[in-house]
């Protein structure tokens, strides 16, 4: 992730510009099985097409979103406690792929996770190039 002085703001506001974004990612980027943007409070404010769809009452975007603020609010947290400054990412590797949290301002979050087969290393070149996505949508 950049540094913090590296930083864009994102200004996505329109829900449906950013879900087209995110479903271009995953389209164009093989390690990325679902990108889903949500508040910090845990409300999904877009999702890639398969991320969105509802199956047995939810979405995987409904569900990530929760969970995303959840840990990113003891993430920054912790890494506030053992003094290492503010937090750039969550990334939690699992036997089935990987799942990122990254934040994209005070207000939004980044959720992307992987194909089964991606390790921690693609991983995170992945979730890069979808935060390049998200702050430059024209290139």
């Amino acid at each position: 992730m950049s540094r913090a002085y590296d930083r864009r703001e994102i200004a996505l506001g329109d829900p449906r510009a950013v879900g087209e974004l995110l479903q271009r990612a995953c389209e164009e980027i093989a390690d990325v099985e679902h990108a889903v943007m949500t508040s910090r409070d845990g409300l999904v404010v877009a999702a890639d097409d398969v991320s969105g769809q509802m199956t047995h009452g939810d979405s995987i975007a409904m569900r990530s979103s929760a969970m995303a603020a959840a840990a990113i609010g003891i993430g920054d947290h912790f890494t506030s406690l053992v003094a290492q400054g503010r937090l750039q990412s969550a990334v939690f590797e699992a036997d089935r792929g990987c799942v990122g949290v990254f934040p994209l301002s005070s207000t939004l979050l980044l959720v992307v996770t992987s194909a089964p087969t991606v390790n921690l290393g693609r991983f995170n070149a992945a979730a890069k190039r979808v935060l390049g996505i998200l702050q430059a949508p024209a290139a």
